[in-house]
């Protein structure tokens, strides 16, 4: 079966069962929200209370870290089959939630795990939904048009400062970071890593590197999909935000990598990468 094959059959699955958008923070989350519009998809939106901001679209729930464990009971009253995970939502200190009860029962079955990597904890909770009896499902199969591609590469503007094999070689030293399942990004210069990201996310990292006040040559932030990352959480995303932070800290650009990574509001984004005359690779 070709991929556009797969592409409707997904859309007639869901059409049948309605989706549920479980949304954090960031712009991804209209774009599903105007996919799911465009395709007529029926949706159930439920708020992720601590992290959910867009005023314009009310969820029809909002969950509290500390109801979380609700989600469940929730979801089957809305007799939701299909579930999406998008947006984002830093992992919380367990000493400052205030669960209620059946948010303690799933901690405590997340609990092994919750001190480990993120993919590691992130893999637990999607195994839950799954023997739940609940569909998840790729966010690139409604965000097609979010997916980072080589098609907006500039390296001729800069193959001065870079050449393509180091290019292949920063890719490379920013997997083998993800690897230890700590982080997405890396900022590198000069063949080496010069920052890496912690749980405070890939804003922290720019931050932290515009505070050094560095003069480097070259340096570029490399934002990568994790070894055995599961793809249904937390993909490597870049936006407008993103790109205005990278200027302001003075890196020189970035790069990503295709088909595993989204890019929030495209045409903005790559607005700005013009504009502010950055590096951009899809690798």
């Amino acid at each position: 079966m070709k991929n556009q094959d797969l592409y409707a059959n997904l859309k007639m699955q869901i059409k049948k069962g309605k989706l549920a958008i479980i949304a954090g923070e960031g712009d991804l989350v209209l774009s599903i929200i105007e996919s799911c519009k465009t395709q007529n998809i029926n949706y159930f939106l439920v708020g992720i209370k601590e992290f959910y901001k867009n005023l314009a679209f009310p969820p029809d729930v909002f969950l509290s870290l500390n109801n979380i464990g609700n989600i469940f009971t929730t979801l089957s009253k809305a007799n939701i089959k299909y579930i999406i995970f998008i947006g984002k939502v830093n992992k919380p200190s367990l000493l400052r939630l205030r669960p209620n009860l059946k948010t303690i029962y799933y901690i405590l079955l997340i609990l092994l795990y919750y001190f480990k990597g993120d993919n590691a904890l992130l893999s637990k909770i999607y195994d839950i939904f799954i023997r739940k009896g609940f569909k998840v499902i790729d966010v690139r199969k409604l965000l097609r048009k979010n997916i980072a591609n080589d098609k907006n590469n500039n390296y001729k503007k800069f193959k001065k400062k870079i050449a393509l094999d180091q290019i292949t070689y920063y890719f490379n030293i920013a997997k083998r970071n993800g690897s230890l399942d700590k982080g997405q990004s890396v900022i590198v210069d000069k063949n080496k890593i010069l920052l890496r990201e912690d749980r405070k996310g890939t804003d922290n990292l720019i931050l932290r590197y515009k505070l050094l006040n560095r003069k480097d040559n070259f340096s570029l932030l490399v934002k990568i999909c994790k070894p055995k990352q599961n793809i249904y959480f937390d993909l490597p995303t870049i936006g407008p935000d993103t790109i205005k932070n990278i200027h302001l800290s003075g890196i020189k650009g970035i790069i990503v990598e295709k088909n595993n990574s989204l890019i929030a509001n495209p045409e903005e984004t790559f607005n700005l990468i013009n504009k502010y005359n950055l590096f951009y690779y899809a690798v």
